[in-house]
């Protein structure tokens, strides 16, 4: 009896191992940086990835195991879990009721671009930078003839490339990886309606005012409204205010945006300008509006707040003011994204919260 065993040489067995070894620890190095920067996984990453770089921040269960180089049971658990955690949700398909859509929720978008830099730092250091250009190429190449012995039906993302490709290279969370991601805000989401606020709007803002302080729980109650440092937010609004010589009142008229659907109100964003002496807790300037933001229970995780404030910054642009300042608390992550993604930048600090400022 012959042993026709092709056993590996000294040299192939070295590589072999070598090759064993990164497969072990590359993946857990990448889990570790996401989930203590991120508290998400690599999957989890990918699959909030994938989700982020389509118009519509939407896929069909199947292509998105196919992007994400994954079985739909595997797929199904992880999206549950970021289901469960406000990230991503489920609904029937529009183009095939038997099918599931995924859409990613404006906290999952918030969270993955908050999660790209140090992920793409990471990849970097622990790959990346370790090899030469003309070795990076020689990897592409190697993974593109090993891919295609795992996966020879090119099913998963990883094998089959992307279309419009010229040298049909895989191209998985490319906007994610490479910086070039549209992370621009909307102006607009379907179903919602947008128009100016105006002084009857000053009971809608009152309750707004109140969202926007409890946005980590029930710590304020309306009686709070009409403490000074809170009421001012929405006593002081005047988008009719005419500013100017001889006006007794200095101070330019304020800027507000209402979002309504079909029942009623749903969001609203306004900036109001307070003088030196009665600041807001973001005061940068009296010249500058304090921006105040709450949206609805029932609209949330659609991308409302979003086009909110897009609407309420070219309002401002529009109207000639410097900029928009505005304050948000520690801990309020979401919301300082969504600033940051606009363009807001720290100047300051007021007790437990930072002073941000976009300047036109």
């Amino acid at each position: 009896m012959t042993d026709d065993t092709p056993w590996l040489s000294r040299e192939q067995l070295r590589a072999w191992m070598g090759f064993v070894a990164v497969m072990e620890l590359l993946p857990a190095a990448l889990d570790q940086q996401l989930q203590r920067d991120a508290d998400v996984t690599l999957f989890d990453y990918m699959v909030i990835a994938m989700l982020s770089e389509t118009e519509s921040r939407t896929l069909r269960m199947s292509v998105l195991a196919s992007a994400t180089n994954a079985s739909l049971p595997r797929l199904s658990h992880v999206v549950s879990r970021l289901e469960k955690r406000g990230l991503v949700a489920r609904c029937p398909s529009a183009e095939d009721r038997r099918a599931t859509d995924v859409r990613l929720t404006d906290a999952g978008f918030d969270h993955i671009v908050a999660a790209a830099p140090e992920h793409v730092r990471t990849a970097r250091r622990l790959v990346i930078d370790a090899l030469s250009d003309e070795q990076v190429a020689e990897l592409g190449t190697i993974s593109r003839v090993l891919l295609s012995r795992v996966d020879p039906e090119g099913r998963f993302a990883a094998v089959s490339g992307m279309p419009g490709d010229a040298d049909d290279d895989a191209v998985i969370c490319e906007g994610r990886l490479t910086g070039t991601a549209d992370d621009g805000l909307p102006s607009t989401v379907d179903g919602i309606d947008y128009r100016a606020a105006t002084t009857d709007d000053v009971p809608l803002l009152r309750r707004a005012t109140l969202d926007a302080l409890n946005w980590s729980g029930e710590r304020f109650t309306e009686a709070d409204l009409d403490r000074p440092e809170f009421g001012h937010y929405v006593t002081a609004f005047d988008p009719t205010r005419a500013a100017g010589a001889g006006a007794v009142d200095q101070r330019a008229a304020d800027l507000g945006v209402v979002a309504t659907d079909g029942g009623g109100p749903v969001g609203a964003a306004w900036a109001v300008h307070l003088p030196a002496e009665d600041p807001g807790y973001g005061f940068v300037a009296a010249d500058v509006p304090e921006l105040t933001l709450a949206v609805d229970a029932r609209a949330r995780g659609r991308g409302v707040g979003a086009a909110l404030l897009t609407r309420l910054v070219a309002a401002a642009r529009d109207a000639d003011r410097p900029g928009i300042s505005l304050s948000v608390e520690d801990g309020n992550t979401a919301a300082r994204i969504l600033y940051e993604r606009a363009g807001f930048r720290t100047v300051g600090r007021n007790g437990d919260s930072d002073t941000m400022l976009l300047t036109f």
